[in-house]
């Protein structure tokens, strides 16, 4: 599907063209908003797999302006130690609630006493939808620093992402490589150089060498975010890292047997890597899974090319299909978010019903084809769910008749 492939980048280059960035969506009030910026990753995947490099000539300055959106709205200075380190964060301020979700926006914020707290409250979700994970427990800073509490408690602009971080790091460095190709060596320098203070940003800021994994860390208290999130696991899947790949590697598979994501014999526990570890009844948090952070987590420790870490890789792939396929075999559909404790169910919680569809789970489900396709077989279904249910690691999982 090339060329429904390269469609759907020049529509959005065409929206960037017009506007100078990627809005949340095609209408007129996701004006206010961004999107995480994954347009040059999207047209670097586009060029690499078709060999159509006069794609990227044609329109590199359109990426690059995108780009310089980000750089231009959204960094912020960051102090650690005593150093300054420029990072972005998610920004959407506008007043007023959502267009789309005007009457949940309103009651959310019915008891605040003054219009500015309103619209703070307002601007604060404006920017979680930016981030694609709306809404989450991730955004929330209670009065403690902790991320529990509701959504009068979203503070997103507060938190420095790992992934915005890391996704921005590898965009700096394709423009790089793309200007020096196409002969401007003066925006390939600038390009490299905001690549580095990205990675030292990274690295000084976000890495944490005692959970040994990067956190997201809170401008507000000055202070990183230990909480699980495949997100922390960005940077693999970005390589925005300094250490050698069997390092990260060994760290990473450590950070997921700490938080028990596998076991200490390196199996999956789950069917797919639950978004985070914590119920709080919001979507992107636990017990549901969505394919791009399955992409994160799976296609990272693969690139690390770490024998444990590309077998977990595998395992990891295997059980997402498996609940993928699972799902299809019972309902005909693919959904947008699975839960992670039952075969082929689709997640639920945030603000509307689940969906099915669904592109990006359609889009993972065929990379995860091509690349593990000749090993992974399902033909003894039956079988495998009996295994699953024998297999100690999931008993507490299947322990009802949820099948």
């Amino acid at each position: 599907m090339k060329d429904s492939a390269r469609g759907v980048i020049e529509n959005i280059i065409s929206l960037v063209d017009q506007f100078g960035f990627m809005p949340n969506g095609a209408r007129v009030y996701y004006l206010e908003r961004s999107q995480p910026p994954l347009l040059i990753p999207m047209a670097a995947s586009y060029a690499k797999y078709t060999g159509d490099t006069n794609f990227i000539r044609t329109h590199l300055k359109s990426l690059t302006n995108e780009f310089e959106y980000w750089m231009k709205r959204h960094m912020v200075t960051v102090e650690k130690n005593g150093k300054y380190y420029t990072m972005a964060r998610y920004y959407a301020p506008s007043r007023g609630p959502r267009p789309e979700s005007y009457r949940e926006d309103y009651h959310e914020a019915a008891d605040l006493q003054t219009e500015d707290e309103k619209n703070f409250l307002y601007s604060e979700l404006k920017a979680g939808a930016e981030t694609g994970w709306d809404f989450s427990s991730r955004w929330f800073i209670a009065r403690d620093g902790s991320n529990r509490g509701g959504l009068k408690y979203i503070r997103t602009t507060s938190i420095i992402p790992v992934d915005l971080n890391a996704i921005l790091q590898m965009n700096a460095n394709y423009l790089s490589e793309w200007w020096l190709k196409f002969g401007n060596k003066d925006l390939s320098a600038k390009y490299k150089k905001i690549a580095y203070q990205l990675l030292e940003a990274i690295h000084e800021v976000l890495w944490n060498e005692q959970v040994g994994v990067w956190l997201d860390y809170d401008i507000k208290n000055k202070k990183p975010r230990n909480y699980f999130y495949v997100s922390n696991i960005t940077p693999l899947w970005t390589l925005s890292y300094k250490f050698s790949k069997q390092y990260v590697a060994e760290r990473v598979l450590q950070y997921l047997r700490d938080n028990e994501i596998i076991t200490k014999d390196n199996q999956v526990k789950f069917y797919g890597t639950p978004t985070s570890l914590f119920n709080s009844t919001q979507q992107w948090d636990y017990p549901n899974a969505w394919a791009p952070l399955q992409a994160f987590i799976i296609q990272g420790l693969d690139y690390t090319q770490d024998k444990l870490a590309k077998q977990v890789a595998y395992r990891l792939a295997e059980k997402w299909l498996f609940t993928n396929y699972m799902g299809y075999e019972t309902s005909k559909a693919m959904f947008e978010k699975y839960d992670v404790e039952l075969i082929g169910k689709t997640g639920n919680g945030g603000e509307y019903e689940a969906q099915t569809g669904f592109g990006w789970t359609n889009g993972f489900a065929f990379e995860l084809l091509n690349r593990y396709g000749k090993t992974i077989s399902f033909n003894n279904t039956q079988e495998l769910i009996e295994q699953e249910n024998a297999s100690g690691e999931s008993d507490y999982l299947l322990e009802s008749d949820q099948l």
